[in-house]
């Protein structure tokens, strides 16, 4: 029986073709890159310097956290074709490698990140031409989960960040990342820590992550998609902007933050699902150089959600029906 190829076997050959051989679609490059650890010997917050990044353009603050899709705004409709890596079938998991334009293809595609933070950094868009705005359910979650089914690595992690949550693009995307291209322990530094459960909800486990400097919901069991629903569902309905990291089908971070334009820092921090977890990109030597875990903590502390209780509490209410 021939064995089918795992999504690592193709995205990683066919991403480190385009990084050698189409090295102008790429806004970095990895020789810039610079990873410390802040704290020596304990696996807590690393900094990364990424020095010759072109810079994205800046936007005018926002307010609303649900968006609808505009074609006239930057989306992934007209990508183009060099940026295009293969597309996954999210019914069977087939990986889909065709010469065809992306708007013919359907949906579903897997494309380089053309601003990497590390090796393999890709994106996946779901359902490409419904046009999703950027908003995460628990179908859109269940049927990404197909890519950790077809994967065969521990070390695959997929991120998620929602509008007013330093996403950049309004048309629906997540990350997709190899810790083991980040960190020596192949884990991002959140998961070292431990984990305070707080109720049983729709046969999986509601949690909070215990001395974080970030108050951090987690989810885990053998099915988590419900309670992962419902603990988005919550957070929309109180408008608060939100990061997810996905370690697999079973385990979730999620991060209630404030809006992004609320929170100003002095080195321009603009924390996403990768710096919730533990991985601080700087956009500057002198923040490279002089950012301390002190300031980091007091500033992520700050960056939690006032609402962080209600979302508990509501979450809570539901694992006494």
């Amino acid at each position: 029986m021939i064995q089918k190829p795992s999504l690592e076997d193709i995205l990683k050959q066919k991403w480190s073709d385009k990084y050698e051989k189409q090295r102008a679609l790429f806004r970095s490059t990895l020789k810039f890159i610079h990873t410390k650890s802040i704290q020596p010997f304990k696996a807590y917050f690393n900094l990364q310097l990424i020095e010759n990044k072109v810079p994205t353009q800046i936007r005018d603050p926002e307010t609303e956290l649900i968006g609808e899709f505009n074609e006239n705004d930057i989306n992934f409709l007209n990508v183009e074709q060099g940026e295009i890596l293969f597309r996954v079938d999210f019914s069977t998991g087939e990986i889909v490698d065709d010469e065809n334009n992306i708007n013919e293809n359907n949906d579903n595609p897997i494309l380089v990140n053309t601003a990497p933070i590390c090796s393999y950094h890709s994106i996946v868009v779901p359902f490409l031409n419904s046009k999703f705005q950027q908003l995460l359910s628990g179908f859109i979650a269940e049927s990404v989960f197909i890519l950790f089914k077809i994967s065969q690595s521990p070390h695959l992690r997929i991120g998620y960040n929602s509008k007013l949550a330093n996403c950049s693009i309004n048309h629906l995307h997540l990350h997709i990342i190899y810790v083991d291209q980040l960190f020596d322990n192949n884990r991002f530094p959140i998961e070292e820590f431990p984990i305070k459960p707080l109720a049983t909800i729709k046969n999986s486990t509601l949690g909070e992550v215990e001395n974080y400097p970030i108050r951090t919901l987690v989810v885990n069991g053998e099915n988590i998609i419900e309670l992962l629903s419902l603990a988005i569902d919550t957070l929309l309905a109180l408008e608060i902007p939100h990061n997810i990291m996905f370690v697999s089908p079973q385990l979730a971070y999620i991060f209630p933050r404030r809006n992004q334009f609320d929170f100003i820092h002095e080195h321009g921090m603009k924390p996403a699902y990768v710096e919730l977890s533990g991985l601080m990109i700087c956009r500057s030597k002198k923040y490279y150089e002089e950012l301390t875990l002190k300031e980091i903590e007091a500033k992520l502390s700050e960056l939690t959600h006032p609402l962080f209780d209600n979302v508990v509490q509501d979450l809570l209410m539901l694992s006494a029906e």
